[in-house]
């Protein structure tokens, strides 16, 4: 049964000191089936890269995620959406700028800001530094040290498919069975990728 998979990736482009990640979202049976279109995503360091960690996604929070083709009319009660948003922040006296994944199920983009702004990442990694050069206007809300690095509507990373989301009673209601997301982290590499069926 297709699935809807979110990816992070490791690798290293020719000329870069350290390992890049990226995100890629993609369908299929099984995570291994994903390995060409990974190398479409990113050319770069092709069949060169490794899985840090992945989701198989079927449920965020309270809703269901379900997939239909993207030439079949689906029944949708709702202006649902689901959004992927990469928080970036920072520690004080920390050389790193720290990032936190979020998916979230809302029905506009400023929605969505507003959930991932009550995230305990972005209360955690909040400090203003007054000393600081560097406080950007990109930033939200004056947390000069916390911004949405990048928000996307998953819909539109994705192709042939397209993503229904229900809530999770009513597709409890309907005899969808909602099983509870797989999720893997650590080190994956391609070639234990291959031996796998995920």
């Amino acid at each position: 049964m297709p699935t809807l998979y979110m990816i992070q990736l490791g690798g290293r482009p020719k000329g870069r000191l350290i390992e890049q990640h990226d995100i890629f979202f993609g369908v299929a049976n099984q995570v291994n089936e994903l390995i060409a279109d990974i190398n479409n995503h990113w050319p770069e360091v092709k069949n060169k890269w490794h899985i840090d960690s992945y989701r198989a996604i079927s449920k965020v929070d309270n809703y269901a995620i379900k997939l239909v083709e993207s030439n079949i009319q689906a029944e949708c009660a709702n202006d649902l959406k689901l959004f992927f948003i990469n928080l970036g922040g920072y520690q004080q006296g920390s050389f790193e700028e720290f990032h936190y994944k979020l998916l979230i199920v809302a029905d506009s983009q400023a929605d969505a800001v507003k959930q991932a702004k009550q995230s305990e990442f972005y209360k955690q990694f909040t400090f203003k530094d007054t000393a600081s050069p560097f406080n950007a206007a990109s930033h939200i809300d004056d947390k000069f040290e916390v911004d949405i690095d990048d928000i996307y509507n998953v819909n539109d990373l994705i192709s042939n498919v397209k993503i229904i989301i229900e809530p999770l009673a009513r597709a409890l209601d309907k005899n969808i069975n909602v099983i509870e997301d797989k999720k893997y982290v650590g080190y994956l590499s391609i070639k234990n990728l291959k031996k796998l069926a995920l």
